[in-house]
């Protein structure tokens, strides 16, 4: 079966072969959520396996693992697997493979090509492990945020960055939801330790899991998100459920997830949320990255984070289009928005891990005093009000 691309996946095709044939042997392909980076992969992994060469998929969750096979699977590109509980089939010259897995087994046939998606994490030690046992393929990585919170740059593996478009760009061509971006006042975090770069989790959770700091998000959600379905990122698994239990009290259909939710869990709480059965989905150590649901319409943030990768990796989950979907809804709770810039924000990358000077992300945004509707520094008036 033919992969339709778009041109700019056709470019980016172009582009990534012109940076191979000038001696880039592991570029990044940096393209916002929604671009289509697993279709224009599938792309490249049909090419390459025409010219008789072996190509891994290499992923760390199982949303983007199962997601990845099926995408392969609807393009007509047989695979075998490299995870655990599946059985393998190394003949087949294309594997969908788990990073947990891989660097747990020996012998396995070396490919040509591994494609790594949410290449960011592709410095930690356990991906390092796999691709000094592959031997010296070629690599390819792929994201919408080439940057880490523990400022380590990705130039540890990678060589060059082929940048593509902004998320501006592609809701112009309507390819992506529009953005409207809600800041309430929040409860003060000034107090809040940090660890590693980021806050202390459990430290945010026992100020975000108060009843009257998650009534009022629920609050927020009754007046601007009644009939949309929505994920809230969570502090930890105690406040994700107690966010979906006042939900539920409330009379909307919710469920939490987390990183020890098993698979059944996991895989309803995206099949109903696809299929309108459930309204909110509350997320622990889930579904910043991986999780392709183009029905969500809402994100609620009850999460703080300095992570620029997680704050538009995670908005990242409702900007996919769908039939009768107007927009996406953000409701940020915790000043991600103010601290981290608006997420239609440019940003510039590099891969040696030092930002490049920017302006202050909080003069990015202005906040209307009297609906919370947040826009870009240079909107002159609010254009909700």
């Amino acid at each position: 079966m033919t992969i339709q691309l778009r041109q700019r996946q056709f470019k980016a095709i172009l582009d990534l072969r012109a940076a191979y044939a000038s001696g880039a042997r592991a570029p990044i392909l940096v393209a916002p959520t929604g671009f289509g980076k697993t279709c224009t992969a599938a792309e490249i992994v049909r090419s390459a396996v025409n010219k008789g060469n072996r190509v891994w998929f290499l992923a760390h969750l199982r949303e983007i693992l199962d997601d990845t096979s099926g995408r392969l699977t609807a393009a007509g590109i047989p695979h075998g697997h490299i995870r655990a509980g599946i059985k393998p089939d190394h003949d087949k010259p294309v594997q969908v493979v788990a990073v947990q897995t891989a660097v747990r087994r020996s012998n396995l046939p070396q490919p040509d090509l591994i494609i790594i998606d949410e290449c960011h994490l592709a410095i930690a030690n356990s991906y390092r492990h796999v691709l000094a046992a592959a031997g010296n393929p070629l690599i390819l990585g792929l994201t919408g945020t080439p940057q880490r919170l523990d400022g380590r740059g990705l130039g540890e593996v990678f060589d060059r960055l082929v940048v593509t478009c902004s998320t501006e760009q592609l809701i112009q061509e309507q390819l992506l939801a529009p953005i409207r971006v809600y800041a309430p006042p929040s409860i003060d975090l000034s107090g809040l330790r940090s660890r590693c770069g980021e806050y202390d989790q459990g430290q945010a959770s026992d100020l975000l899991s108060r009843p009257q700091v998650v009534g009022d998000a629920l609050s927020h959600w009754r007046k601007l998100c009644s009939g949309r379905r929505g994920v809230a990122f969570c502090t930890t698994v105690a406040h994700a459920q107690a966010v979906a239990e006042q939900w539920r009290r409330a009379g909307y259909r919710a469920v939490a997830v987390h990183g020890g939710s098993d698979d059944c869990e996991r895989r309803e709480a995206v099949a109903g949320l696809r299929a309108g059965r459930i309204d909110l989905v509350a997320c622990a150590q889930l579904w910043i990255a991986g999780v392709d649901v183009p029905e969500i319409d809402s994100v609620i943030w009850l999460r703080p984070t300095q992570s620029l990768t997680a704050w538009l990796q995670g908005n990242g989950r409702g900007l996919r289009i769908a039939p009768g979907k107007r927009d996406l809804l953000i409701l940020d709770h915790v000043g991600n928005c103010g601290r981290l810039g608006h997420p239609l924000e440019v940003h510039e990358w590099s891969l040696d891990g030092k930002r490049k000077r920017q302006r202050d992300a909080a003069v990015s945004v202005r906040v209307c005093p009297k609906c919370f509707a947040t826009s870009m520094s240079t909107a002159q008036v609010c254009r909700e009000c």
